[in-house]
Order: C-alpha cells, then structure tokens, then sequence
C-alpha cells in the first residue's frame, strides 16, 4: 500500500504542477509603452529600465497631468521586472522592482501596452492596457 501511495504521488503531483504552470504562462503581446504623469506638478527626466534586458526608455518631460508614449515592434511580455526614476520638485524618485500582471479581462489575441502611472505621493504602479 505504502507503495502504492509513493506511486500515485509520483504521478500525480506533476501533472498538478504541470497544470499551474499552464494557467501561469498566459501571455500578451506588448506593442507600446504610456507613461501617465497624475501628479499636480511637471515630471522631468523619467527613465524606465527593463532590469533583465537592460533595455532603457527616457523622458525629459511630462507636464502636470499629460501623458509619454511610443509604439515598438510587437514583443511578447515575458514578466520583466522594470524600475523607473523622475525628478520633481527638485527630488529625485526611484521605484522599487515592479511587475505587470497580466489581468483575466484583457485579450491575450490583441496587443496590450505597458503603462506607467506616476502618483504624486512619490510611487508609481505598472500595468497592461489595451
């Protein structure tokens, strides 16, 4: 029986981990990047890094309430981590490691954009928009 027990583990604790693993990788294309300023005061030289590609998108300016954005190649988000930095008010503000998730409403056959909204508590979220 003890057997028995340590066989049916063997096989079925994969195939449950396999099955996570397929609800895990749902995944989106990205074909531009938006940078919202929600702040009540001009944003200057933001910069938004992509840690594991090393991949750098600059700003010098976005006024009070206004928007950055650029298109590229469609890419397939593959959950990078990005940080991004801003001067404001003579202060300077740095992200911790941030992450898109992907949320269930939107269409993984349409292309999403990466969106950075910048809060004027000094943080900033990212998340995917279409």
């Amino acid at each position: 029986m003890r057997k028995l027990s340590l066989m049916l583990i063997a096989v079925v604790l994969p195939a449950i981990s396999g099955c996570g693993e397929v609800l895990q990788s749902r995944s989106i294309e990205i074909g531009g990047l938006l940078i919202r300023n929600q702040t009540a005061g001009p944003l200057y030289d933001i910069k938004l890094k992509v840690e594991r590609t090393g991949t750098v998108v600059t700003c010098n300016f976005i006024p009070a309430g206004g928007n950055f954005s650029t298109e590229f190649p469609l890419r397939r988000y593959r959950h990078n981590s990005v940080w991004v930095t801003w001067q404001q008010n003579s202060r300077t503000f740095t992200t911790e490691e941030m992450y898109a998730e992907i949320p269930d409403m939107l269409d993984i056959s349409s292309p999403a954009a990466a969106v950075v909204i910048i809060q004027d508590n000094g943080t900033a979220v990212v998340q995917l928009e279409q």
